[in-house]
């Protein structure tokens, strides 16, 4: 890495004068902020809880540096190393390799640094390096994981037309790695989306002390005004005008029926919808009879008018 040119030495030249001070070498050789990630699959409300916290918490967001996008433009304004990250990261097959660890950090402590903040939150809704991993190689990071029920993910992204990225099997065996990653964590590491819908207090409360951040008492309420007030539809992107009090998936009900019929017949994931509070009725996913109805009804129209 010393002789990679985002991170060379800036201030002195070959006869040992020194250069002009640098704004940017010195946001590289920054002290390294207080580093926190959510960490989660898509669609399951990492963007909310970490740019929520974030918020609350004075801290900038690193939303997905490590990829798969290039996000040096809007509304992202990344710098160019972090291009440069995603294009190493997705050479070492999404490997924590030294290299991969040193921009890592060295990106975080640029983000921050630029944003003018001393903590930063990552967020990486992908299933990647494992929770052990990140511990060894992060060890002075804090993180927390969320996972939500499954068949409101998967309502999320067919409703929202993203079907491309679901795996075979309607992503159960890719659901099943997650969360059996997610049960082996302490359990103060575990947050369930659910609960920032049902009580958003006390998730924020939960998420913030889990990573170390509630020195100030009146965090979670920041976090809980910020979630109340802006819709994230797509990572940093927010929609305006959506309701923040009811999801697309909520009413969405566009599941195939299949994939309820496999989720609600799988041990591991009636065991798990057991315990995570969850419904297993197909009746409370599939559409209703006048929801049906009107798909029907659209259908009709839709072939008479072509």
């Amino acid at each position: 890495m010393g002789d990679h040119p985002a991170y060379a030495p800036c201030n002195v030249i070959d006869h040992g004068t020194t250069r002009p001070h640098s704004p940017q070498a010195d946001k590289q050789n920054a002290d390294p902020p207080d580093t926190a990630w959510v960490f989660g699959l898509a669609r399951s409300g990492t963007s909310i809880t970490a740019y929520a916290i974030a918020d609350a918490c004075n801290a900038a967001v690193a939303d997905e540096i490590l990829g798969p996008w290039d996000r040096t433009g809007e509304p992202y304004s990344y710098p160019p190393e972090q291009a440069e990250l995603v294009k190493h990261f997705k050479a070492s097959h999404a490997r924590l390799t030294p290299h991969i660890i040193e921009q890592t950090n060295a990106l975080h402590r640029r983000i921050a640094a630029d944003a003018g903040k001393q903590r930063i939150v990552s967020k990486h809704p992908h299933l990647r390096f494992t929770p052990d991993e990140f511990a060894e190689h992060f060890p002075a990071h804090r993180g927390v994981w969320i996972l939500r029920n499954p068949l409101r993910r998967l309502a999320s992204i067919h409703a929202r037309g993203w079907t491309s990225i679901i795996r075979p099997n309607h992503d159960l065996d890719y659901i099943r790695e997650y969360a059996e990653r997610w049960l082996d964590l302490p359990d103060d590491r575990r947050l369930i989306y659910e609960d920032l819908r049902r009580d958003p207090q006390a998730f924020f409360q939960r998420a913030i002390a889990a990573l170390g951040w509630l020195g100030d008492d009146s965090a979670p309420d920041r976090a809980v005004t910020y979630q109340r007030s802006q819709y994230h539809g797509k990572s940093g992107e927010r929609e305006e005008g959506r309701s923040t009090k009811r999801s697309l998936s909520d009413t969405a009900r566009v599941v195939p029926e299949d994939a309820v019929d496999l989720y609600t017949r799988d041990p591991f994931m009636r065991d798990l919808f057991t315990r995570c509070g969850w419904s297993l009725k197909p009746s409370d996913y599939l559409p209703t009879l006048r929801q049906r109805a009107a798909r029907k009804l659209r259908a009709i129209r839709n072939a008479d008018s072509t």
